[in-house]
């Protein structure tokens, strides 16, 4: 790494970094050791991608700020993304939107995405993986957990809460994917794939909208089409929201559970801990969160030509809060790369981003992570990774493979 002057509105050096060189994406220890250095002063490095934010402090502060947005625009101009379908998507997504767009469009769904919804699933959730543990029975010597447990779940959970039948949920899986490319490391093929997905994705919601019109029930669909028959809101706006929804609330988590089980894979005394007091189970999910992020990075712009840290940005320019340094920044999380699921957080990690753009279905991904925790516990002594593969390193993290080998309980033998 080298550290050169940019143009600046003042006299400033920024450090240099290439996201591509092997020290990014040789797991999250060399990445957080690679930007340790220049996690001080104002936290802020240059890429090839565009700034990148590592520092606790000022990723929070830039995640916060409103004179900022998703960034979304830029985002897919610089993939060269044109397709009409996929634009159209992504520029109306929740996130995407600001101003009283975004705004009668959060409040129309803000009430059905109250915790007691939340807690109103964790019974269908339970029952899910005691099930689906129990075909794992046989295969304890070689199970595909990604497969059986963390592809499954968020597709399937997704399908209960807009009303969809829950054998939809492989479609789901594959339809979140292939609209996830758009925060994957580019590739030639993406704008093309992203315009199928787009088009598959806005059909199957629009289809399973009207459904929900016909035979209502108390999903989020429903609650949704009723608002707009009251003349709430409009069909945009439901769009907005359930293509945010399926797009943010599967893949995402699904690398999340892969994440937890990894890192507790590699600190079995973490592991034996939870074991003698399963209570600390939703701390545990928040600090497994900040250790091992399946998010590594989420991408902000300006509205305007600014001033940031002492650098002239545009609109164009894409600033990446890196939640992979924030979550382990030595100023804020001390030892950060121990896992130490007892450890206070004086502040919270960043995996949901905070503010207007905040994670609305944040109490589902941690709802998710928590049953799964809870199902391995009851069912297993212990486990062992035996193959990881993640793709998508300083974007999202992907799950290629997760297979691990279990003892199971006395009770489960």
């Amino acid at each position: 790494m080298t550290t050169q002057p940019v143009s600046t509105t003042t006299e400033v050096l920024i450090p240099q970094i290439d996201w591509q060189s092997e020290e990014f994406h040789s797991g999250i220890d060399r990445a957080v050791a690679a930007i340790a250095d220049h996690q001080r002063g104002p936290g802020i490095a240059r890429s090839q991608r565009g700034i990148e934010v590592v520092a606790y402090e000022a990723a929070a502060e830039i995640v916060k700020n409103t004179d900022f947005t998703l960034g979304m625009a830029a985002r897919l101009d610089s993939r060269g993304v044109e397709g009409t379908a996929t634009r159209g998507a992504f520029l109306n997504f929740l996130f995407s939107r600001d101003g009283q767009e975004h705004l009668r469009a959060r409040k129309a769904c803000a009430p059905w995405f109250a915790s007691s919804s939340a807690e109103r699933v964790r019974g269908h959730v339970s029952e899910w993986l005691d099930s689906w543990l129990d075909e794992a029975a046989s295969q304890s010597n070689d199970y595909d957990f990604l497969g059986g447990i963390a592809n499954r779940l968020p597709s399937t959970l997704f399908c209960l809460l807009v009303g969809a039948p829950l054998t939809d949920a492989p479609l789901v899986a594959h339809l979140s994917q292939e609209c996830m490319l758009t925060s994957a490391p580019p590739q030639p093929d993406h704008p093309d794939r992203l315009e199928i997905a787009a088009t598959l994705t806005t059909a199957y919601l629009l289809g399973l909208a009207e459904l929900r019109r016909q035979q209502p029930g108390d999903d989020l669909l429903s609650f949704l089409v009723a608002a707009q028959d009251r003349g709430e809101i409009d069909l945009d706006d439901i769009l907005a929201v359930v293509f945010n929804a399926l797009v943010g609330s599967t893949d995402t988590t699904s690398a999340q559970i892969c994440c937890n089980a990894e890192a507790l894979a590699a600190n079995p005394e973490q592991w034996q801990l939870l074991k003698q007091e399963p209570d600390r189970v939703p701390h545990a999910v928040t600090e497994l969160m900040r250790y091992n992020p399946g998010a590594w990075s989420i991408t902000r712009s300006s509205r305007t030509a600014t001033t940031y840290k002492g650098l002239d940005i545009t609109p164009d320019d894409i600033i990446f809060p890196d939640i992979f340094a924030a979550n382990n920044d030595p100023a804020v999380f001390e030892d950060p790369r121990r896992l130490d699921i007892t450890r206070p957080h004086p502040k919270p990690p960043l995996n949901f981003g905070a503010g207007v753009h905040g994670c609305l279905g944040r109490m589902f991904s941690l709802l998710e992570q928590e049953e799964v925790l809870r199902a391995m516990l009851r069912r297993w002594d212990s486990y062992e990774v035996l193959e990881a593969e993640f793709t998508g390193a300083m974007f999202f993290l992907v799950p290629q493979k997760l297979r691990v080998s279990f003892t199971a309980t006395s009770a489960q033998s």
